[in-house]
């Protein structure tokens, strides 16, 4: 596994820690029913996510997909095996420090 850069590092964090704050939505089946019931979020995709997925997602709210950033990687930085997408309210205050962080390291493909 090559070296993620520091703001790749600090990206998959505050996702863990989302995580722990019991704010995080993992996996497309979840993101995506959550999206049905008419919820705005804001979605992080591995760089190798599905391209269907991507497209259902982006459809309804604010996708980012990270170039290299497997679903092994993205998976392990949120506590499970591996991850298409994750996935958090628009509102959430982890929103904002994400947007931050990913505007600064360069890793973004909208």
């Amino acid at each position: 596994m090559t070296e993620l850069p520091d703001a790749m590092r600090r990206v998959l964090a505050s996702l863990g820690m989302s995580r722990r704050a019991n704010e995080l939505i993992i996996g497309q089946d979840r993101v995506l029913k959550v999206l049905s019931s008419g919820r705005r979020l804001f979605m992080v995709a591995a760089a190798d996510c599905s391209q269907n997925v991507v497209r259902k997602a982006g459809r309804s709210g604010d996708i980012r997909v990270l170039n290299g950033l497997s679903r092994e990687s993205l998976g392990s930085a949120v506590g499970v095996g591996k991850t298409q997408i994750v996935a958090l309210p628009a509102g959430s205050g982890f929103v904002k420090k994400l947007k931050e962080l990913l505007t600064l390291g360069g890793t973004l493909n909208e």
